[in-house]
């Protein structure tokens, strides 16, 4: 196992979530941390917990989707830190609504944080970690590209495109002495989903019901956290997600998940909510 002791990682959305409660846990270890988001007070927050437990801990605000500040970032890291260890990309946002009713501006806007801001980071710190010859990248997906379900189409596609772009990173930085993990939580129970309110029963009831069935922040935090010091290439976060990636080979089977999904989550035609 990888020892976090006395390394450097830095962690996007960082202030509250998993990317708090990953650095949590980061921060127990002994590490280092660097916690980034948009909101300055949240992130203040954020610092002033890491810090009661003791821990060294950055606070930047950071917009990752603009690829100057993260270049910025990345020089600041460099010059007064030393360089990064860890990096986590972990900032993301959310979306429900029907590919047909979705435009192209929200497309916009989930590609330049969801896939642009991971893309940015990596870019930006890879050459540090190819200079000392070592490195770990995490980036954070979604268990929806194992069941794509119905309403969250473009959400779904742009985290899809994510995974497919780290898990092939991870086979040609290798070489490198550089590992990349990808990370595929299922469904957590975080504000990520409080603006999703569903416009159909099955959708309100889905976001309702999330307590029971989502997991919690904090154990996503510890799953990333064991994922990085055990090197994995891929980590599932949940066996729903595992079951849904095998379910995807079977004839058949997706396409009742999303038949059924679609019924459950999707306007009637006409635009009128179920």
């Amino acid at each position: 196992m990888a020892d976090p002791k006395g390394k450097r990682v830095l962690i996007t959305g960082g202030a509250n979530g998993i990317g708090l409660c990953t650095a949590e846990e980061f921060a127990k270890a002994g590490a280092e941390v660097i916690i980034t988001d948009i909101n300055q007070s949240s992130l203040d927050e954020a610092a002033s917990v890491l810090r009661a437990s003791g821990a060294k801990v950055h606070a930047r605000v950071c917009d990752v989707s603009d690829r100057d500040q993260v270049e910025k970032l990345a020089a600041w890291v460099d010059d007064e830190l030393g360089g990064l260890d860890i990096l986590i990309n972990n900032a993301g946002i959310g979306y429900n609504g029907e590919l047909a009713e979705t435009s192209l501006e929200t497309w916009r806007k989930l590609v330049d944080v969801n896939l642009m801001g991971p893309l940015h980071h990596v870019y930006a710190f890879l050459p540090q970690m190819e200079q000392r010859g070592s490195g770990h990248i995490v980036n954070v997906s979604s268990g929806q590209a194992f069941f794509r379900l119905p309403t969250w189409g473009a959400y779904t596609t742009v985290k899809i495109a994510l995974g497919v772009f780290s898990e092939i990173l991870h086979y040609e930085v290798k070489k490198r002495n550089i590992k990349v993990t990808t990370v595929y939580p299922f469904m957590v129970n975080t504000g990520f989903y409080q603006g999703v309110k569903g416009e159909t029963l099955g959708a309100k009831l889905s976001m309702k019901l999330l307590p029971l069935y989502s997991n919690r922040p904090e154990t996503v935090g510890k799953i990333i956290f064991r994922a990085v010091r055990k090197e994995k290439r891929v980590e599932m976060v949940n066996v729903l997600n595992d079951l849904g990636n095998l379910a995807r080979a079977v004839p058949l089977v997706p396409g009742a998940i999303s038949t059924i999904t679609n019924w459950l989550l999707a306007k009637k035609e006409g635009g009128v909510a179920a």
